[in-house]
């Protein structure tokens, strides 16, 4: 029995807001620099050593995320062949401060079932 794998399985969701965050910020810090392309995060799931399962015994390999800064491709906004969109960046922000926001009360609401199992059983 694995008493973290709530919290295992959010983690990974909670690095890649975190990291997604990152790239935003940058991305509104770099509205006014010329030449600067946004750019965003995306989360790839690469099986780690590529092992198959011949029988029923052998582990199975865990999964790990890998995430990827890619460059957006879209219009030019201004003259000075920056493609950041101000009002696109600031929305994405918003919408993945609620993301983080709901992965950290998934892993918090996981650690105080187990202060309660623990609080539980020094009674």
């Amino acid at each position: 029995m694995d008493i973290f794998k709530g919290i295992d399985k959010v983690l990974p969701h909670l690095n890649f807001a975190w990291k997604r965050h990152k790239v935003i910020l940058s991305n509104i810090a770099n509205a006014d620099t010329p030449n600067y392309r946004a750019k965003d995060v995306v989360m790839e799931e690469e099986s780690v050593g590529k092992l198959k399962i011949t029988r029923e015994k052998h582990i199975s390999p865990k999964s790990g995320e890998v995430f990827r800064v890619i460059e957006i491709q879209r219009r030019l906004v201004g003259n000075d062949f920056n493609n950041v969109s101000l009002e696109e960046e600031m929305a994405k922000l918003t919408q993945n401060r609620i993301a983080y926001e709901a992965y950290m009360r998934m892993i918090r609401g996981s650690v105080d079932k187990l202060n309660n199992i623990i609080k539980e059983g020094r009674q």
